[in-house]
């Protein structure tokens, strides 16, 4: 039987490998192929060019921001509702 699982992990020690998921297997001997994933989603970027990106991304999908008089609005909401 030829079966093969990809399943990502995250390596702890030198030796061991906690999976993200269980695989339907019994308890055996199993070969294991390691590839590095990139945790990283975008290349590192300074935070201003952060800001820019998030803000593009968020005009593109129609994102209008609170403005300051309905932020005030809320935390002075929020406060009354403490008494």
């Amino acid at each position: 039987m030829n079966d093969s699982y990809a399943v990502t992990g995250t390596l702890t020690d030198a030796t061991t490998v906690r999976l993200d998921q269980p695989l339907p297997l019994s308890v055996g001997k199993v070969r294991v192929t390691v590839e590095v994933v990139s945790t990283a989603p975008h290349p590192k970027q300074t935070l201003e060019e952060y800001l820019a990106d998030l803000r593009a991304r968020q005009a593109a999908r129609g994102h209008v921001p609170r403005s300051r008089e309905e932020i005030d609005a809320q935390v002075r909401a929020e406060r009354d509702s403490w008494e």
